[in-house]
């Protein structure tokens, strides 16, 4: 029985590795506390000061890019090459994940009439997942 466990574990092991899924669980890591941030920034831009929904969302993805950017550079792809190169790519994603998550956001709200709280969760899950494809393979690729 100990010996097939420790294949199992040791094929899991290799799977991460030949894959670099320790780069997709490090980004889920950034992305639970960017998504919490962001989250936490929406919900009281709306609820405590009052801001209209779709710029309190788009106050919670101002914090979570931030943060996003630091904890992808620094932990995610644990780049130390400087920010001259990433910031920039950075940068463009981060516009277009503006677009795709503010777009998505406003849609589901005056269309679908998706309430704030779902709303702010759909727009939390979707862009992540594209904004990671384009960081991976073009922004902070080596």
């Amino acid at each position: 029985m100990d010996v097939s466990r420790n294949t199992m574990i040791d094929t899991v092991k290799n799977l991460f590795e030949k894959y670099n899924l320790w780069q997709v669980v490090r980004y889920g890591c950034v992305g639970v506390f960017v998504a919490s941030a962001h989250a936490l920034t929406a919900f009281t831009a709306y609820h405590y000061l009052g801001i209209d929904p779709t710029l309190s969302n788009f106050a919670g993805f101002l914090v979570g890019a931030v943060l996003s950017y630091l904890g992808s550079y620094y932990f995610t792809f644990r780049l130390s090459e400087g920010h001259k190169r990433s910031l920039p790519r950075f940068a463009l994603v981060w516009i277009i994940g503006i677009a795709i998550n503010v777009g998505l956001f406003k849609v589901l709200l005056t269309q679908f009439d998706v309430p704030f709280m779902i709303n702010v969760f759909v727009a939390i899950v979707l862009t992540p997942i594209a904004q990671f494809l384009m960081l991976k393979f073009w922004a902070f690729k080596h």
